[in-house]
């Protein structure tokens, strides 16, 4: 969500479709920072289900064209770094779990980073543009969650989902199970600044970061 997440860029395998079902935290001080409708749902099959209403979340941040360098592809299990057309990863969080971190330095139980991945389009209809590029077509969208008490059995708090469509990039599956987490998990956990999140990358929160 990069990975995610200031994603740099690794794809990993999908899993799609499955029925809607609500996922309900354990009751806590914690936990009930994020029950307003924007928590983390899952299917039955413990795949996460397309969080509602990411457009309208707080947007934290963007970049254009990162990539791991050979270390940190290394420990993603990542392909080496290689050139290729830019592409526009921009990050935005749940507004509960937005309004949390900036009380109390730190992301909450059913924290979500959604990023969505657009085109570097440099045409438009009208052709006004002289230079510059421009979010075009959107091609990806991943998650990321924290929930230490996810339902498809794995213990690591934070997990990584991959909803584009392998069939058709600018759609959305309806749910998505895991990456494992070396693809994912391991390097959010070396690298990114706070608690697998890479706020070093996001202005939102890097600003307001202790």
């Amino acid at each position: 969500m990069a990975h995610i997440l200031g994603k740099l860029s690794r794809r990993c395998g999908l899993v799609g479709g499955a029925a809607a079902v609500c996922f309900t935290f354990a009751a806590s001080p914690l936990q009930a920072q994020v029950q307003r409708g924007d928590e983390p749902r899952y299917a039955p099959s413990g795949e996460l289900l397309l969080p509602n209403g990411f457009e309208t979340w707080v947007f934290v941040g963007s970049n254009l064209g990162l990539s791991y360098t050979p270390e940190a592809a290394a420990a993603a299990s990542a392909p080496p770094p290689r050139g290729g057309r830019q592409q526009f990863h921009n990050v935005s969080i749940n507004k509960a779990a937005y309004d949390y971190f900036l009380a109390n330095d730190r992301f909450p139980e059913g924290t979500i980073l959604v990023m969505q991945v657009f085109e570097a389009a440099d045409k438009e209809p009208k052709g006004v543009l002289a230079s510059g590029v421009f979010n075009g077509r959107r091609v990806g969208l991943e998650v990321a969650v924290k929930n230490a008490s996810r339902p498809d059995g794995k213990t690591t708090p934070w997990a990584y989902y991959n909803f584009t469509d392998p069939s058709d990039r600018s759609k959305v599956l309806a749910s998505a199970a895991a990456f494992p987490d070396e693809a994912c998990a391991n390097c959010h956990q070396r690298h990114a600044s706070i608690d697998n999140v890479w706020v070093q990358f996001y202005p939102a929160l890097r600003d307001k970061a202790p």
